[in-house]
């Protein structure tokens, strides 16, 4: 079995290999115990009270209110001091509807960082991330914070251009090169790894979250470790190919085409 290529902050994930089938409340244990270790560790808890999965199958969901009413628990880990960089399990607060009807496990996958390096063009709320992947080459393993930020300060003179764009609360305006991107959760991947794989409840389509811990992973090669809803009852074994759609931020490629037998993956461009 090939040695996994994640940089992981915990060791609660590394006995999982790639292609692997995991039941639903194993992999939700293992989020909860990164959870328990970063309560346990002192982080300061921020957001709401939820610590759990939801399921709009069986109880009444808002989707007029934040989180659908559930907001979650989270933590701050941000080495900057801002309290800007935050860890949220994945599965808290995530709607797992259909479980136990057509679906009961996720399949987790380690996707490698040199597609993300390659393709990788933009997050959620930035459309083009070049200028930063610049930047996070001239940071290299500075740590000191100050110097850091006077790096930011050279960059915010020679690329003033700001822009605007809506989260969930209000407009928010932003120099462009930065928009939406934390220096401080890159820092913290950098120096200490990821905390939560990025997961999915959906086997249809993946990447419309989860692309700053992406961009962020693969400038340190780092493979993106990813749970992924799997699509048959009791873990049965999908025959043939299994096509998931990429979100249009990877240039030419939009889809990402499983072989599970073979245990192969490649991104294609749709025909």
């Amino acid at each position: 079995m090939m040695k996994s290529r994640v940089n992981y902050w915990f060791d609660t994930f590394e006995h999982l290999n790639s292609f692997d089938i995991v039941p639903y409340q194993d992999v939700v244990d293992l989020y909860l115990k990164n959870q328990s270790l970063l309560d346990k560790s002192g982080k300061e808890k921020l957001g709401g009270d939820n610590e759990r999965p939801i399921n709009s199958d069986i109880e009444k969901l808002d989707n007029n209110k934040f989180w659908s009413g559930f907001n979650p628990r989270y933590y701050n880990i941000d080495p900057m001091g801002k309290k800007v960089s935050i860890a949220k399990a994945d599965v808290v607060s995530m709607d797992m509807c259909g479980l136990n009807n057509s679906w009961t496990h996720f399949i987790y996958l380690e996707l490698p960082y040199e597609f993300f390096n390659e393709y990788q063009t933009s997050v959620h709320s930035n459309d083009d991330v070049s200028v930063y992947r610049k930047f996070l080459n001239d940071l290299g393993n500075e740590g000191d914070t100050e110097k850091i930020e006077e790096l930011i300060s050279l960059y915010d003179k020679k690329y003033p251009k700001t822009n605007s764009f809506k989260n969930y609360f209000r407009v928010v305006k932003s120099l462009k090169w930065r928009q939406d991107l934390e220096v401080g959760q890159y820092v913290s991947i950098r120096d200490n790894g990821i905390i939560y794989p990025i997961c999915f409840n959906t086997s249809e389509h993946i990447l419309s979250r989860g692309t700053h811990r992406t961009l962020f992973l693969a400038h340190t090669k780092s493979d993106v470790p990813i749970f992924v809803q799997y699509p048959k009852l009791n873990g049965k074994e999908i025959q043939g190919d299994w096509d998931i759609k990429l979100e249009k931020k990877f240039k030419d490629k939009s889809l990402m085409r499983i072989n599970i037998k073979n245990k192969t993956i490649k991104f294609l461009r749709k025909q």
